[in-house]
């Protein structure tokens, strides 16, 4: 959870300015439901990612906990609690996104709780504990407010950045094998302070930054890659709209701007997923809210497959 007047004051002290751009209405419907039973998260519930379409990990940022989530009765209940630690098995992560891959299950944090005063961008690699077996600091992101740092995080395959012919910032093809030891993918983090997105290579020793661009946002709070394009999504800052990415010569390029669900409400939502399955051409997707607003932290919709 960040302190909310910090965001925008950081991007001014950065001399950054954001014109969002003309947003269309939400492609899917506009109608929402509360996807949780009353009072089970509480606040600070961050990020969200399906593993599949019957599992999806959650994770709390303070105090640093994962979630297990599988439907039951119409809601997502709990089938299991991690507390987190850094890889020493100490600390406090500030989780606040979190994002299942072929690669493993991966959390970004902006800091450790522990010392609250002190940025620490951190992607944090999880196997069956709570105890992360890897860990790499981000390098390449400007100074800022401790509590204003990552915020979303995605994964996207190298099968598809290839196939699109994915260049780095250096201008060279995107070459897989030039990044060894780095999974199947890159991982996009969004940094809350200024909205932009950053594209590394997670390496067995260090992690290697590969591409950045802007959100078209003034913030970012949570990321998703949905198999052919990446989102960036606000909280209630941005009205909760919504941006998406593709690959045009070479980069990611901004796609389209959408307005929130008619009928979700504008509050803190720091976290959004869509389901990998499609039915009736919609899929599912949920948002979490950080406040845990009228006792419910998550809410469901849907987005059409087609976008």
């Amino acid at each position: 959870m960040r302190i909310k007047t910090l965001g925008l004051v950081t991007v001014l002290a950065l001399g950054l300015t954001v014109t969002p751009a003309q947003a269309s209405a939400w492609p899917g419907d506009s109608a929402v439901r509360t996807a949780d039973a009353s009072g089970v998260f509480g606040k600070n519930l961050s990020g969200l990612s399906f593993e599949s379409s019957q599992v999806v990990w959650a994770v709390k940022n303070s105090p640093s906990t994962l979630y297990r989530l599988t439907p039951s009765g119409g809601t997502w209940q709990i089938s299991q609690t991690r507390s987190l630690a850094f890889a020493d098995g100490r600390g406090d992560p500030d989780a606040e996104g979190v994002v299942s891959t072929p690669d493993g299950l991966f959390v970004v944090s902006e800091r450790d709780n522990d010392d609250e005063d002190v940025s620490a961008p951190t992607v944090l690699k999880y196997g069956t504990s709570g105890i992360a077996t890897t860990q790499w600091r981000l390098p390449g992101m400007p100074q800022t407010d401790p509590n204003d740092g990552p915020e979303g995080i995605a994964w996207v395959p190298d099968v598809f950045l290839t196939s699109q012919n994915f260049k780095a910032d250096n201008g060279k093809l995107y070459d897989p094998a030039d990044f060894p030891g780095h999974g199947t993918g890159l991982v996009a983090v969004g940094l809350e302070a200024t909205g932009e997105i950053y594209l590394y290579a997670l390496q067995s020793a260090k992690a290697v930054l590969v591409a950045k661009f802007a959100s078209g946002q003034k913030q970012v709070m949570e990321l998703e890659f949905d198999g052919t394009q990446l989102w960036a999504t606000c909280d209630d800052h941005c009205d909760g709209r919504a941006t998406t990415f593709v690959i045009s010569s070479g980069r990611f390029k901004l796609k389209n701007t959408y307005d929130r669900p008619a009928k979700l409400p504008n509050v803190n939502l720091e976290g959004f997923a869509i389901s990998p399955g499609c039915v009736n051409g919609k899929k599912l997707v949920l948002w979490s809210d950080d406040d845990n607003t009228d006792k419910h932290a998550l809410r469901g919709g849907a987005v059409n497959c087609t976008v």
